[in-house]
């Protein structure tokens, strides 16, 4: 609620001060940074959906190592791998808590 309605001010004294811009809001380079993150996140919680949250966790997080990053395709991979193992002990053995897991529940038969 509070970002909501900070938001909501930001927007309203934005509208109200009617100042013309004098440059450029977003050059292309800062939109091609942001796009560089928002459509990973976006296909990450589209994948989530179907792949499950760790089968997803692992994709997005070796994904934005390798291609974001520029980090070495084996240091992406364990990365990725034990990140994920340490939020399923974490979430699914620790907690107990029912996460998305997608047709790889249904593999391991449960």
């Amino acid at each position: 609620m509070i970002l909501g309605g900070a938001s909501l001010y930001g927007l309203i004294a934005a509208f109200l001060s009617r100042k013309e811009a004098s440059e450029t809001f977003v050059t292309q380079a800062q939109l091609r940074r942001v796009m560089a993150v928002f459509v990973p996140t976006l296909l990450f919680c589209l994948a989530m959906q179907f792949l499950g949250l760790y089968v997803a966790s692992f994709l997005m997080i070796a994904g934005f190592m390798r291609l974001v990053g520029k980090i070495a395709l084996w240091k992406s991979l364990l990365t990725a791998f034990v990140f994920t193992a340490v939020m399923f002990v974490t979430f699914d053995i620790a907690f107990d808590v029912i996460m998305p897991k997608g047709p790889l529940e249904a593999a391991f038969g449960r």
